[in-house]
């Protein structure tokens, strides 16, 4: 057998053995990528362009499914469906190798039904599926104890500083211009807390910075 690749427990495969060809296999394959980048306005200069992450891989393929070819086509359309319903993440191997270094869902299925038996029973169905890159590693939150946010704010107090607690979305940039009215004083908040930021493009949900006059 002559194993093209496989998502999960589905094999995609072409044999022929007997004077019979088995095939299940797959075409029109397809594979996006992107990051996410936040675009920052600046008075009288080109916009800042901040970079917020990689985004998630989708992969969109069609896939056959003929009985001529010793498949069940039920059988493929179960399994699609099943790893759809319940979010099932595969890896999605081509040629003995992974697919980029995350597990994929279903995330769409559209099907065809090409050819019946005169029951209604499918003889070949076409799948067309997309699927999503599935990255399900915990992010990174910074969390600060309720007792280092009582002494922070009591020193804020002392010294007249604000507190600002960082939601998601944030970005120096955004901070700045809010208490500010310019994203270009970002620095002063870097500067402030620099135990607290490696990079001024690295904040996270919970961190509470203090925001200088």
């Amino acid at each position: 057998m002559a194993t093209v690749g496989s998502f999960g427990d589905i094999v995609f495969y072409c044999t022929s053995g007997n004077g019979r060809n088995k095939i299940l296999s797959f075409h029109d394959l397809g594979r996006s990528s992107s990051a996410s980048f936040a675009e920052h306005e600046r008075n009288g200069e080109k916009a800042y362009l901040e970079f917020g992450g990689d985004g998630l891989d989708e992969i969109a393929l069609t896939i056959e499914a003929d009985a001529r070819y010793g498949v069940k086509p039920l059988e493929v359309q179960d399994k699609l469906f099943q790893k759809k319903a319940t979010g099932q993440a595969e890896f999605f191997v081509l040629g003995g190798r992974k697919v980029g270094s995350n597990p994929f869902v279903i995330t769409n299925i559209s099907e065809g039904f090409k050819t019946l038996y005169i029951d209604g029973r499918p003889i070949a169905m076409s799948f067309q599926v997309t699927m999503k890159e599935y990255a399900n590693q915990v992010a990174r939150i910074t969390t600060i104890p309720s007792g280092r946010q009582s002494e922070e704010a009591k020193t804020a107090v002392e010294t007249s500083n604000e507190m600002y607690t960082v939601v998601k979305g944030d970005c120096l940039w955004n901070i700045a211009k809010k208490f500010y009215g310019s994203g270009n004083q970002y620095s002063k908040i870097y500067n402030a807390n620099r135990d607290k930021i490696k990079k001024p493009n690295l904040i996270y949900p919970g961190q509470v910075f203090i925001i200088p006059k």
